[in-house]
This record gives structure tokens, C-alpha cells and sequence, in this order.
């Protein structure tokens, strides 16, 4: 039972210093409930500035990308033919270059291993 009181005890305390506490506060006249509103529409603006601030750029961003779409056009049959040529070349030469390197790796790798 003693445990008990020594838990209940101090959350007795708090309760009478809180309602001590809310008794003693009174409500904030005309002149300051103003003040206090004034101070906190100050801090609403100054919050959206930060907002904006962050939020135009964006807009900017969605604007540019959007006319981008609206320009590009899809490529013709020739125009694809020649980029799909190109890059099958690209993908030849650098499997060549990939093979060449590996059949002179293998030689010099059983030399350096080997001995």
C-alpha cells in the first residue's frame, strides 16, 4: 500500500499546483489579446513568405516542363531508324572493345599467375 501512496502522492501534488496555477492566470485584456494577435498574424506572414518561397520556384519548374512536353514531337520513322542504327553501332563497338580487352587480359593474367 505504501508503494502505492508514494506513486499517487506526487500526482496529487501536481493536481493542486495546476489548478493553483489556472486560477492565479486571468484572461488577457483588450490591449493585450491584440497584441498577441497582431504577434501572431506577424508570425502566419512570415511563415508564408518561407512558403512561397518554396512554392514558386516550383510552380516555375511545372510551367517550363510542361511547355517542353507541348513542343516535343514524337520522331518520325527516319529520324528513329537513324538513332536506332547509331546506338546498335555503339553497342558493337563496345562489345569489341570489351572482348579485345578481355582475350589480351587472359594471356597476361595466366603469365602473371602462372609463374
Amino acid at each position: 500500500m505504501e508503494h502505492v501512496l508514494n506513486v499517487i502522492d506526487p500526482l496529487k501534488q501536481f493536481t493542486k499546483e495546476s489548478i493553483r496555477l489556472v486560477k492565479r492566470c486571468s484572461k488577457p485584456d483588450r490591449k493585450e489579446f491584440q497584441k498577441i494577435a497582431m504577434a501572431t498574424a506577424e508570425h502566419s506572414l512570415f511563415n508564408m513568405e518561407h512558403v512561397l518561397n518554396v512554392i514558386d520556384p516550383l510552380k516555375q519548374f511545372t510551367k517550363e516542363s510542361i511547355r517542353l512536353v507541348k513542343r516535343c514531337s514524337k520522331p518520325d520513322r527516319k529520324e528513329f531508324q537513324k538513332i536506332a542504327m547509331a546506338t546498335a553501332v555503339g553497342f558493337a563497338i563496345m562489345g569489341f572493345i570489351g572482348f579485345f580487352v578481355k582475350l589480351i587480359h587472359i594471356p597476361i593474367n595466366n603469365i602473371i599467375v602462372g609463374a
